[in-house]
């Protein structure tokens, strides 16, 4: 409840100031955060006539935001999926107001303009398109809630529709976007909303498993493990807060002790949206009711400020997740990502990226980081591999599989020189087919010349036990420099390093280094020989230097340099400091 209030304060402290410039999700969150509050009798807005002004500008603002066809602008132009989490918090704040036995005038009032909002916009929801996977859902959710709340022929129909399209899970539990950001804010929620509106109690398998599949991929830091997803959380640190309410919802309704001990955990870190939380603990009663019996956890915990979305991972060790969220080994196989507690390690396995056949681009899984070792508070968070060979960019496994107890990742690319065309394709005016030939695109008509064809192939064998991590990496086919990078979270002390001018980064040359926060070790290594044909630096790839852009890690950089020839073994070995 504290929470909850708190959030309303602090935007009731500049909501005058900013509610004109809100977007249509953003001022319907927040008019659904100060009808939870008010209608609350624990809250100290309970009642509180001084909220009335600001709900009545929120309400003025969706009202004014609202499209003539009942949807909602903002970047993608009036969308039904995008308007449909809009609606969603209306059903949900009008089943709040209406949940009392004596609304008041001000709530009335509120009634009245929202339940208008809302039939404005049932005849293009029910019409709409969607542009990603989880739209489908999103969009089923509202049209359900509206169902409930004003029933109109035709809805039951198109959510039918939409349904019939199956969902969209993974054979391991994830969603198809593998998002944990995606499967928190959108799918999950959705289902939730969709199975107890609609009696469909079926749709709730879909979310046990998937809550099932994240038990293993939390961290000590409240952030959940997100290099495997296809949206952008791939590049960030995803707080796990979202997934409190979930895990509770099931471990009441099911008696889950796993889940519980998910619930239990995550209840130490700071709520997300807490006063979105109150109104759904009041319209949910398996939110209301007493988590079952779970393993015991190993330390008090005290809340912590939450993580920045993209804030760099960070490894408390005073805040370790309980023992059903800490299996020895964890694999998501459809995602290839595996994982590795041993010793007081965690090492994070990532070979699961999309092909790059039409380029980076949304929707596509092509983070790097094909490793992540940590121990303790100490964090190497992204580990890639980079080679010299016609700017196609970093390494990524294009093949995963395990043997025994190591993991396999490979990849070979190809770049072809281009010869005369043939006579009979030749053309007077020297015009030829626009084509892109894997690298880019040119008037050449590559498709119809002889080519000779450059090779690189990389294999790397992983083998995480007893606290360490094993690589041996290969190559065959050109001859060419590496550079293998490791980038380490802000905080810890670097040795046995020496710094690469004065670019702020580090390198390996010799011997092992290790980085050290508090007592917590991770030693690396060995280093090779400084050789000026293997610069030490991180190449992106032309598909994203053509742009000036970018998709480098964030952190302390140290860079291990070399030439593709034969192979080459490192080590990454956590370990305590006593004393």
């Amino acid at each position: 409840m504290e929470a909850a209030d708190q959030e309303v304060a602090a935007f009731l402290a500049t909501h005058d100031d900013d509610v004109t410039a809100l977007a249509h999700r953003p001022a319907m969150a927040r008019l659904l955060a100060m009808a939870a509050v008010f209608t609350d009798p624990g809250s100290r807005f309970h009642r509180q006539e001084r909220l009335g002004p600001a709900m009545g500008r929120c309400l003025d603002r969706l009202e004014a935001l609202q499209g003539p066809a009942g949807l909602f602008d903002g970047t993608n132009l009036c969308s039904p999926p995008d308007s449909a989490f809009t609606l969603n918090d209306a059903c949900l704040t009008l089943r709040l107001i209406r949940g009392l036995a004596d609304a008041g005038p001000l709530l009335e009032e509120a009634d009245a303009r929202l339940a208008a909002i809302v039939s404005r916009s049932v005849d293009a929801m029910v019409a709409g398109g969607v542009h990603t996977p989880n739209h489908r859902w999103e969009l089923c959710a509202a049209l359900a809630q509206i169902n409930g709340i004003q029933p109109r022929a035709g809805i039951g129909e198109r959510i039918g529709q939409w349904l019939a399209e199956g969902i969209d899970q993974l054979p391991d539990g994830m969603y198809s976007e593998r998002s944990p950001l995606y499967a928190t804010a959108v799918t999950n929620p959705s289902l939730l909303t969709i199975a107890d509106s609609t009696d469909r109690p079926q749709l709730l398998d879909h979310v046990r498993r998937n809550l099932t599949a994240f038990l293993p991929w939390f961290s000590p830091d409240g952030t959940v493990e997100s290099v495997f997803s296809r949206r952008q959380d791939q590049w960030m640190a995803f707080s796990a807060a979202p997934f409190l309410y979930l895990y509770r919802r099931f471990a009441v309704q099911d008696g889950r002790g796993d889940f519980a001990a998910a619930a239990g955990w995550l209840a130490g870190f700071p709520l997300h949206e807490p006063a979105k939380l109150l109104g759904l603990t009041r319209t949910d009663p398996f939110l209301a009711g007493a988590l079952p019996a779970a393993p015991p956890l190993s330390v008090t915990f005290a809340p912590q400020a939450a993580p920045a979305p993209d804030a760099p991972r960070s490894l408390d060790a005073a805040s370790p997740p309980p023992p059903a969220l800490t299996p020895a080994e964890a694999s998501l196989d459809s995602c290839g990502a595996y994982r590795f507690r041993s010793a007081g390690s965690v090492a994070t396995v990532f070979g699961g990226c999309d092909p790059l056949d039409p380029g980076a681009g949304s929707g596509l899984a092509t983070n790097p980081t094909f490793l992540r070792f940590g121990h303790g508070a100490a964090l190497l968070s992204d580990v890639r591999l980079s080679r010299s060979f016609f700017d196609l960019g970093p390494f990524r496994s294009q093949h995963t599989v395990r043997r025994g107890s190591s993991l396999v990742l490979s990849e070979e690319l190809e770049a072809n020189f281009y010869q005369p065309l043939p006579g009979d394709k030749r053309r007077v005016d020297g015009i030829y087919v626009l084509e892109h030939e894997g690298r880019f695109s040119a008037g050449m008509e590559f498709s119809a010349r002889p080519r000779d064809v450059h090779r690189l192939g990389t294999e790397i064998v992983v083998h995480a036990e007893g606290g360490q991590v094993g690589l041996d990496i290969g190559f065959t086919g050109t001859h060419t420099a590496f550079a293998l990078e490791l980038t380490f979270r802000p905080g810890g002390v670097l040795e046995g390093v020496q710094p690469v001018g004065a670019t702020g980064t580090f390198q390996l040359t010799t011997g092992t280094g290790s980085y050290r926060v508090g007592n917590h070790v991770i030693e690396f290594g060995p280093g090779l020989p400084l050789d000026p044909d293997a610069p030490a630096g991180y190449n992106p790839g032309e598909g994203y230097r053509y742009l000036n852009g970018t998709n480098a890690s964030d952190g302390v950089k140290v860079y291990i340099a070399g030439r593709t020839v034969g192979s080459h073994g490192f080590t990454f070995r956590g370990y305590t400091v006593r004393g």
